[in-house]
């Protein structure tokens, strides 16, 4: 059944549920479980383009919604991390945060991940940071 509403196509009241159990977390089983269909139902279903736009449109929201939650305390977790940048005591921690800091200005990926830190190894390469530091330090700020 087409559900079509002032020239926009409208999913069903199933396929809106499936598309809330799956943004949710479910399983495809689990959804066609709970609305009495077949997975392969459920397969149509999430291949057809209104529900791919849905899934879209729902995902965007909500990373909308976190953005908008962090971006009330952003000064707050902007001075911890400065606070870390700071923080002599542990060497990695404090070239992460610098490198963070340093990343998040230039427009870089800020993602990092375990593969940059030796975990056999206390010590991290002082120089680098100091070339991160030099280069945060050249920058010239655009106003």
């Amino acid at each position: 059944m087409l559900n079509v509403k002032g020239g926009c196509i409208m999913l069903t009241r199933p396929q809106e549920e499936a598309v809330t159990m799956y943004i949710e977390g479910c399983t495809i089983s689990d959804i066609a479980r709970s609305l009495k269909v077949t997975r392969n139902t459920i397969y149509n279903w999430l291949d057809k383009s209104e529900v791919k736009a849905e899934l879209g449109r729902r995902k965007q929201c909500i990373a909308t919604q976190g953005n908008q939650y962090i971006l009330k305390d952003l000064r707050t977790y902007i001075d911890k991390i400065k606070e870390l940048a700071k923080d002599k005591s542990d060497k990695r921690v404090c070239l992460t945060a610098n490198r963070y800091l340093i990343d998040r200005v230039l427009g870089l990926p800020t993602a990092t991940g375990d593969e940059d830190t030796d975990e056999t190894s206390d010590n991290v390469n002082e120089n680098e940071l100091e070339e991160q530091l030099k280069k945060f330090r050249q920058m010239h700020v655009v106003k």
